[in-house]
């Protein structure tokens, strides 16, 4: 999509009322009033935070109404697992109600979930501390939702999955490592845009190495490995997963997420003891949980006939610090510069860009027919942005375009979410605050000043593509080390 078709929709979506007739040219679409900054809500939206204690657990209540739902994360630090296990921590988000447990066979399991909860999942989070930007803290959340009344049936339900999980069954742990394994194969394939951009991140990043490792390539290997030769690794993997299992899961390292109103948390309370008294007590084996990163510049080979091309940095090491104004460049470029270079020109059937708040920047392609031709694109970002002109029309389109993402409406639940990563990363109201003023007020010369930070990132030189065989080794050196991706 252009820009003008960008501008087009976004007009015609503000003023349907007004003009019932699609505009005849850009100058009938240039009368059309717009949205002014004035026009848009200053105020961050809040955050929902109130600590408090359910038997001398930290409960973080979200107290949002939710009709009748409790929207429940237990949340376990993940900070002294050692970096080797990392990748089995995957896994094991794999078996978590998938295998039979003590009180029940696996289909019942499944059958006793759906009737009273609305689902069961594992989230494996991490994320750099704002207050700390070299602490990375990582949870290992198990999430459920479910009406007041049937909140604690729900928490029994996760207990079983967290505490009397059985690995004898070697039959379905194999079925179930298979069944990851084709998972992460597909998953691989259809985006490559977000693997690959995240192993490049890897190679400076603890916080995107370590969701490498329970979620990309790195989990891959290891999942792969496990399939393949499983008679002689059974043992081993089951011994590790025994092992994760009694480090995870601990009153100690528990910390509770809970959305809802005073009526739920007071049904939450009721029933909270009885989960906590069935979590692991004994002795475990502790480690410094450090994490090392390296830079490979790696190349993943595969049959298919177009690439997936990832370029990455960090601009925080550099020392420039995070802004707003990177929202709405990641417009700007996702919707303009990358567009029409990389989609129109290219022929890419996509492009995109990110800017984290503690400096991770990646610039990727989907489905790209090139390699050496998108980097270079890639390398001319910072000429682009020095050059950057626009008028306060066009500003203000990219600024809609910017606060229509930031403002995307939520339900209670992700409410509680939102909030919930805020405390883990130390993010306040006065951040948010800070940013959408930054976003608010931005102007082309904001964006121009970005030029040496986007410049810093292109020169870490962090590159991983995923692609074809033959246009890999044709620009292999580009590559620090060239392999199968399967």
């Amino acid at each position: 999509m252009s820009a003008d078709a960008v501008s087009k929709m976004i007009a015609d979506t503000i003023h349907l009322k007004e003009y019932q007739q699609e505009p005849s040219s850009r100058e009938d679409l240039e009368k059309i009033p717009m949205l002014t900054r004035k026009d848009m809500r200053r105020e961050a939206a809040p955050l929902y935070n109130e600590e408090k204690q359910a038997d001398g657990i930290p409960v973080i209540h979200h107290n949002i109404y939710s009709n009748g739902i409790n929207y429940l994360g237990l949340m376990f630090d993940l900070s002294d697992v050692k970096e080797e296990w990392i990748p089995y921590l995957g896994i094991l988000k794999a078996v978590l109600g998938d295998m039979d447990t003590e009180d029940y066979k696996y289909e019942d399991l499944a059958n006793e979930i759906n009737l009273h909860t609305g689902g069961i999942s594992v989230n494996i989070f991490a994320a750099a501390d704002a207050a700390a930007p070299d602490t990375l803290i990582k949870k290992y959340e198990v999430r459920t939702k479910a009406l007041y009344d049937e909140t604690g049936t729900a928490m029994q339900l996760m207990l079983s999955m967290m505490c009397r999980t059985k690995l004898e069954d070697d039959k379905r742990l194999y079925e179930v490592l298979a069944q990851a394994k084709s998972r992460l194969e597909m998953q691989l394939m259809q985006a490559g845009h977000s693997i690959s951009a995240l192993r490049a991140m890897s190679y400076f990043s603890k916080t995107a190495r370590f969701n490498d490792l329970t979620g990309g390539i790195g989990l891959y290997r290891i999942v792969a490995q496990a399939e393949s030769d499983f008679e002689n690794q059974k043992e081993g993997l089951k011994d590790i997963l025994r092992q994760l299992f009694c480090t995870i899961f601990r009153p100690e390292k528990l910390l509770v997420s809970l959305t809802c109103d005073e009526k739920g948390y007071a049904a939450f309370e009721a029933h909270f003891p009885a989960l906590k008294a069935g979590l692991f007590t004994q002795d475990y084996e502790t480690s410094s949980g450090q994490m090392t990163c390296l830079k490979k510049n790696e190349g993943f080979k595969n049959a298919a006939q177009v690439q997936y091309v990832s370029r990455a940095g960090n601009f925080r090491s550099h020392g420039y610090p995070y802004t707003g104004a990177l929202r709405i460049l990641k417009v700007i470029l996702n919707y303009d510069y990358l567009w029409l270079n990389i989609r129109v020109k290219g022929g890419a059937y996509g492009c995109m860009s990110g800017f984290a708040r503690m400096g991770d920047t990646y610039f990727c392609t989907y489905r790209d027919p090139n390699l050496r031709k998108s980097n270079e694109v890639f390398n001319r970002i910072p000429e682009y942005i020095g050059s950057f002109d626009a008028d306060e029309r066009d500003m203000t389109k990219y600024i809609i375009g910017t606060i229509s993402d930031m403002d995307t409406p939520l339900n209670p639940s992700a409410k509680g979410y939102r909030s919930m990563v805020a405390y883990l990363s130390h993010l306040t109201q006065e951040d948010l605050q800070k940013e959408r003023n930054e976003v608010l007020d931005a102007s082309q010369e904001d964006i121009r000043a970005l030029k040496p930070l986007i410049a810093s990132v292109l020169a870490d030189d962090n590159i991983c593509v995923i692609g074809n065989e033959m246009m890999l080794e044709k620009d292999a050196d580009l590559f620090m080390a060239l392999e199968d991706l399967f």
